[in-house]
């Protein structure tokens, strides 16, 4: 189940009892949610790096990607529904080889500051 706030993704349940959930954030390095560039539809996994920073991978390096650019959840991965925010791009490295560029991500969220969440419940599609 993702789990948001106003600003954003914040991350998944990883597991759930009675009195409490354990979440995993986007910040995270075993976090990861299919991911498209707001502006250029550019596609990609965002996965934590740091405790202030994201990575975007398997970006095409012939994709259009810039500094500043919006990158919103693709609703691809089954968890988090399509649209929200997870961050602005940061850094972009474009090699003069290989498949994929390198491009750091600001989360949208700011971890430091954390209160609280809301957690989206799957529909129930057996109804």
């Amino acid at each position: 189940m993702a789990v948001v706030t106003h600003e954003g993704v914040v991350g998944k349940v990883l597991r759930a009892t009675a009195e409490y959930s354990d979440v995993i954030t986007m910040l995270d390095n075993l976090s990861s949610i299919d991911a498209i560039v707001q502006r250029s539809r550019a596609r990609g996994v965002i996965e934590g790096a740091t405790d202030a920073s994201c990575i975007l991978r398997y970006a095409l390096r012939t994709d259009d990607i810039e500094v500043d650019d919006v990158i919103v959840s693709s609703g691809l991965d089954g968890i988090y529904p399509k649209g929200l925010l997870l961050g602005r791009v940061l850094k972009v490295s474009k090699k003069s080889f290989g498949v994929t560029q390198d491009v750091e991500v600001r989360p949208s969220v700011d971890f430091s500051k954390l209160e609280e969440v809301l957690v989206i419940l799957k529909p129930d599609l057996h109804v």
